[in-house]
């Protein structure tokens, strides 16, 4: 990585976890009023059983040895979209370490490039808040352009909620032992047909949800037809950007089963569970521009949404290129 003097680059460690979420969350709570990462997200990715420490994630030190960037790239197969993170300690703003973030990225990425199927394009994918001009400044300066736009949405409980109308031939239920298999299977399927195209490969959707000390089954809600799972919602017992709010991480419905007012059940449901647990309301993520209309169903349950995050996008490889 092509630094600036006075700075350096090196893989992640253990003790860096705390001391780079503490650099994002003061970012974000200067621009958007709240934390947004927490230990848990940061360190996930090191132990992908793909990931590779050394070429796919970074820290820049400064002269002394203080953490003051941070810079992690991620992609599934077959690699045609690579999704990069990176930021900067506010008070090393405007010394040029943000570009030079950007472009390593984008040369780091290269090694995804190689390993897509000759022909198809690729995609590289850098994840910001929204609305912070000095980076938007920075990524079209580079050739990125804003695709995507993600809603924070919560619901706050002023009462408990009722619980969902049953719906015929449904039965929404918690999560069972056994059953993360067909929660996956699920909701590949049911985002299958959203922007983005690829869904977490088995392991790292496990490893993300499961295999983690905040996994609480009684809070996911599975909509069973029969022997059929045709819908799943993913929940967690803290929000890292509000942490009196629970989480909602994923939620989807089979497009064979859509329209039934399932989503809806899952949702309601799920809110009762929380609020038993003593939760203050609910915070999920949500794609403005869904296109199964998400964002008007969270609306339609009572929560309320604000811009949060952006995704851009740069062409490493156009389709069909040798």
């Amino acid at each position: 990585m092509q630094l600036p003097d006075g700075y350096s680059a090196r893989p992640p460690r253990t003790q860096d976890a705390q001391v780079v979420v503490d650099m994002f969350n003061e970012e974000s709570v200067e621009l958007a009023g709240v934390p947004v990462v927490d230990v848990e997200w940061l360190t996930s990715p090191w132990a992908a059983e793909d990931a590779d420490l050394e070429q796919d994630f970074a820290v820049i030190v400064a002269d002394g040895g203080e953490v003051v960037g941070y810079l992690s790239l991620e992609s599934d197969p077959p690699y045609t979209r690579v999704f990069s993170v990176g930021g900067v300690r506010l008070q090393h703003h405007g010394r040029g370490l943000g570009a030079a973030i950007v472009r390593d990225a984008e040369r780091r990425a290269q090694r995804f490039v190689a390993m897509a199927p000759l022909g198809e394009g690729v995609v590289l994918h850098i994840g910001t808040l929204s609305d912070e001009p000095h980076v938007s400044e920075l990524l079209r300066s580079q050739g990125f352009r804003e695709v995507r736009r993600f809603w924070a949405m919560r619901i706050r409980f002023e009462h408990a909620p009722p619980p969902p109308e049953p719906i015929p031939g449904i039965e929404i239920r918690t999560l069972r032992p056994g059953e993360e298999g067909d929660a996956h299977r699920c909701l590949a399927e049911a985002f299958n047909d959203h922007w983005g195209g690829t869904f977490e490969t088995k392991d790292r959707w496990l490893r993300q949800h499961v295999k983690v000390p905040h996994f609480e089954p009684s809070l996911w809600r599975m909509a069973w037809q029969g022997e059929r799972l045709v819908g799943a919602l993913v929940g967690e017992p803290r929000s890292s950007q509000e942490p009196e709010l629970g989480y909602i991480a994923l939620v989807g419905v089979r497009a064979e089963a859509r329209g039934r007012g399932i989503a809806d059940a899952m949702l309601r449901s799920s809110f009762v569970g929380f609020h038993e647990r003593g939760l203050a309301g609910v915070l999920l993520l949500v794609d403005s521009e869904s296109t199964t209309g998400a964002n008007r169903l969270y609306e339609r349950v009572g929560m309320e949404a604000q811009p949060r995050f952006s995704t851009w996008e740069k062409t490493l490889r156009l389709p069909h290129a040798s």
